[in-house]
């Protein structure tokens, strides 16, 4: 991360805000998973069910149908989705192939979750909050203010090929000084309607074949689902994100976790390269 943008975060980051008040609205919860993801969920649907300040009607938990994550859901009472239901196509039918210098990588998968989060076709709710199910809240979050403004908090997440990736896609497009990258945020059906026709428009085919098309296929991550809809929608509020990275030898109860960070971080991450061998 660049230094100048070291200190515009920080500056950011501790500045006095005034408190949101959050819309009456329900909303929807949408978290993609793989199998490996259910040792650390329990925690994110805690912090759901403690720190998101709007009514939730469901939450939604898209992955492969496997068992195991269906009996997960059962016994937590969550909507499963076979993944391959959403879009009419599979993670495989990418084919997502990224050439880099130990040969050739299969980003199919990764790719195909950001999709899934931009698709607005899943829950009743005309808002969606997707999560990642690594991520754990352990302080309050507004997601949506009283006067329909979306809520980003904001990052110093610093990946340019995100960036040169949405000025193929959008040239004119002004660009955040701050990262949208948070693990979280808040979707809205008609925003997505808008920004799917705009990607439509600018090759002739489908807002999917166009983020495709886009990508660049020597970069290992070339494309984020949260810098371009963070970037295109233009009514909102900023916030910052004060979330600490955790390996998973601090994992512990919630009420733990929220007992000790709260107050200086409003975000948990435990995120999978920091497993270290832990079983």
């Amino acid at each position: 991360m660049s230094q100048l943008r070291k200190i515009r975060y920080r500056l950011f980051s501790w500045r006095w805000f005034p408190k949101l008040q959050a819309a009456p609205d329900a909303i929807d919860v949408i978290i993609p998973i793989i199998a490996k993801d259910l040792r650390i969920l329990p925690l994110c649907l805690e912090g759901i069910h403690h720190c998101v300040a709007h009514p939730i009607k469901q939450i939604y938990i898209v992955a492969p149908a496997q068992p195991e994550i269906i009996e997960f859901c059962d016994k937590y009472h969550l909507q499963f989705v076979d993944e391959t239901t959403v879009l009419g196509f599979a993670p495989k039918d990418l084919k997502l192939q990224i050439e880099t210098p130990d040969g050739s990588l299969d980003r199919s998968g990764w790719l195909f979750q950001q999709f899934v989060k931009l698709s607005g076709k899943i829950g009743t709710c005309q808002h969606y909050l997707c999560i990642d199910a690594d991520h754990v809240l352990v302080h309050p979050h507004v997601f949506l203010t009283k006067d329909r403004k979306t809520v980003f908090y904001m990052s110093y997440e610093e990946h340019q090929p995100y960036y040169d990736n949405i000025h193929r896609l959008f040239p004119d497009m002004k660009l955040a000084s701050l990262s949208y990258v948070d693990h979280k945020m808040l979707f809205d059906k008609e925003q997505l309607q808008q920004l799917h026709a705009a990607l439509a428009q600018r090759s002739g085919k489908s807002w999917t074949d166009t983020i495709i098309e886009s990508y660049d296929r020597h970069c290992h991550a070339g494309f984020s689902e949260f810098e371009l809809y963070g970037n295109f929608v233009t009514d909102k509020v900023l916030r910052p994100w004060l979330q600490k990275r955790l390996p998973y030898k601090r994992l512990t109860d919630y009420e733990t976790l929220q007992r000790k960070w709260s107050f200086s971080r409003w975000s948990l991450t435990f995120p999978d390269y920091m497993r270290q061998n832990q079983q």
